[in-house]
């Protein structure tokens, strides 16, 4: 294991493994990338997602949301995986979920939430190296939403829609920010436009 130069120590690594600090951190091909912590923000929003993701999939009928749950590249030599904030499968592949993470394929969506120093963009060319459609990332001051679409290999951002929103495909959901002195992402269910969540 090779640790990423503006990180920490092997011993700092010990540390951060017996203190249960290293739930995020991850292996780029063998390189000890350690995660920083999330902003107030950041977990305001990830909270609402999960809960309103979870709650729509269950009223749907199908679907897997996963909270920073490995995903692993296999075809390299050395320990390769990212940790995304948020993750979905979708119904009926559920196959690719083992105990440890992702395995065996990519999910359909991953989310991103960006933290100070993060390296949520730098992640793109792994989740496109292994096949995931979407990626959504979230930033949370501002509380607006990207939405990157896989094609060729590559990614390339979504536009808005003539009314400002930003549709997830896989999801079929839509991510709208609601501006004012604290602005709010709005996330709706493209089925029923009631189901709906700001946060």
């Amino acid at each position: 294991m090779r640790i990423h130069p503006s990180h920490v120590t092997e011993t700092e690594i010990a540390e951060r493994q017996r203190l249960g600090l290293d739930m995020r951190d991850e292996e780029w091909e063998g390189v000890y990338h350690v995660t920083p912590s999330p902003s107030l923000g950041h977990q305001m929003v990830f909270a609402g997602l999960i809960q309103f993701l979870r709650a729509l999939l269950e009223w749907r009928g199908g679907g897997t949301i996963v909270p920073e749950f490995n995903v692993f590249r296999q075809d390299v030599p050395e320990r390769d995986y990212r940790i995304p904030d948020i993750l979905f499968v979708a119904a009926g592949r559920e196959g690719i979920i083992a105990r440890d993470g992702i395995r065996g394929g990519a999910p359909d969506v991953v989310f991103e939430i960006l933290s100070p120093r993060d390296e949520s963009y730098a992640k793109l060319s792994f989740y496109a190296a292994i096949g995931v459609p979407e990626v959504i990332i979230v930033e949370p001051d501002s509380r607006s939403a990207e939405v990157w679409k896989l094609g060729g290999g590559t990614y390339s951002r979504r536009s808005p829609e003539i009314d400002g929103t930003l549709v997830s495909e896989r999801l079929e959901v839509s991510f709208r920010t609601i501006e004012g002195d604290q602005p709010r992402l709005e996330v709706a269910d493209r089925r029923d436009p009631q189901r709906r969540l700001s946060v």
